[in-house]
């Protein structure tokens, strides 16, 4: 067990979906000594920077399944500007990365990545949008 409190928070469908309320909780959470990692599929890019810096979004850390992907020699394809790869691989990726960080908890709107996590100690909050 590790002392530092360490959470996940994807961003499509989570933070871009309640950016206030995540720029309170990720504020609050670094400034109470947490790690808050960014675990989602997109490149960290110009794009990415300006939204969380429009929202003020405050993390520690920044994983991408996209690199990860590329840097573990996966096939990564785009299509009308979306990534796509094996999707075993890309459903584990946020898995892996949790359990390799020791992520307590990991929040994201998914199903898919939920199931994935059976057999690890993140605890996996499935947020559900309403909007």
């Amino acid at each position: 067990m590790h002392d530092q409190l360490k959470i996940g928070i994807d961003i499509h469908g989570v933070i871009d979906a309640y950016p206030e309320r995540f720029k309170k909780l990720t504020a609050v959470l670094v400034a109470g000594g947490a790690q808050v990692h960014i675990v989602t599929g997109s490149r960290r890019d110009k794009n990415i920077d300006i939204m969380l810096a429009k929202h003020e979004i405050t993390f520690t850390h920044y994983f991408s399944i996209v690199d990860y992907l590329v840097s573990t020699g996966k096939d990564v394809t785009w299509k009308n500007g979306k990534p796509y790869a094996d999707e075993t691989a890309w459903n584990n990726a946020k898995r892996d990365y949790c359990q390799s960080q020791n992520i307590d908890l990991m929040i994201d709107d998914s199903a898919i990545y939920r199931d994935t996590f059976h057999d690890i100690s993140t605890t996996y909050l499935h947020l559900i949008s309403k909007l």
